[in-house]
């Protein structure tokens, strides 16, 4: 009868053991066939971007009225603008340089704008880049309003629209962040659905998760906490928070939406 007893717990041992291998590898099988869905179904576009823009020109006769008397011009519109600006023998170009691209691309439009009128002189340059900022800053919200209709997200705090606006003139690993911020969204939500988790939070998570990349002060945290404490802020909920910093492993997960973020 012991004998009988023995051979059954390693009968059922076996049994036990090969059940959880067969899940294991079910389990991972899934995973894989979940995530090959979800790349095949959601299209991506790359877009690189660096850190200068290119103005174009007419002709070279224009590049003595930019720059000004003794430099007056191109001083006060690289003050105005935070950008630098080369002017150098490149035929019909001027080159705009910064690390932010907001900046450079209120310098690209200004100078548009002063060009095209003729006058250019400091205090015409200080007017025209205000208004830009101005209209540019109007654009970024209406961006960020489009962005979150378009996926359907509600809710959002008007501070974070502006962020998700801004992604626009920003880039990461050579992509534009916007339309990555757009993909992860999408293939957030697919994964989710997939899951059977919410795939309304997942996508919210997904387009949130690099807002810390677009930060209007510096910080010392790394973007995915320094989103999180974003988000935070403008009071989205505990289980989005911990999505966006979690995402490079910088914040222990407590969520069922974080692993899919990442």
């Amino acid at each position: 009868m012991e004998s009988l007893k023995d051979q059954a717990k390693l009968d059922a041992a076996s049994y036990v053991n090969e059940i959880m291998d067969d899940a294991k590898l079910n389990a991972n099988q899934q995973a894989k066939k979940i995530v090959i869905q979800t790349i095949q179904r959601v299209a991506t576009e790359t877009a690189i971007e660096n850190s200068v823009s290119v103005f174009h020109i007419d002709n070279d006769e224009v590049k003595g009225r930019i720059i000004g008397r003794e430099g007056r011009n191109i001083r006060a519109l690289e003050a105005a603008t935070g950008v630098e600006i080369v002017v150098d023998d490149t035929p019909e170009a001027i080159v705009i340089s910064a690390f932010d691209p907001v900046r450079r691309e209120v310098c690209r439009l200004a100078l548009h704008q002063l060009v095209a009128d003729g006058r250019i002189h400091p205090a015409r340059i200080e007017e025209v880049v205000a208004k830009v900022k101005k209209q540019l800053d109007n654009e970024i919200i209406e961006t960020g309003k489009r962005t979150a209709i378009d996926l359907g997200i509600h809710g959002l705090h008007p501070e974070l629209i502006r962020i998700i606006g801004k992604m626009k003139y920003r880039s990461s690993y050579g992509q534009n962040l916007l339309q990555h911020a757009r993909e992860t969204a999408n293939l957030c939500a697919v994964m989710a659905s997939e899951l059977g988790l919410n795939p309304k939070k997942a996508k919210r998570a997904g387009l949130l998760h690099d807002i810390g990349k677009v930060p209007d002060e510096e910080s010392e945290l790394p973007h995915a906490l320094y989103g999180a404490k974003i988000a935070e802020k403008y009071k989205e909920k505990p289980d989005i928070c911990n999505a966006i910093g979690a995402h490079h492993d910088e914040m222990e997960m407590n969520t069922l939406l974080a692993p899919i973020v990442q």
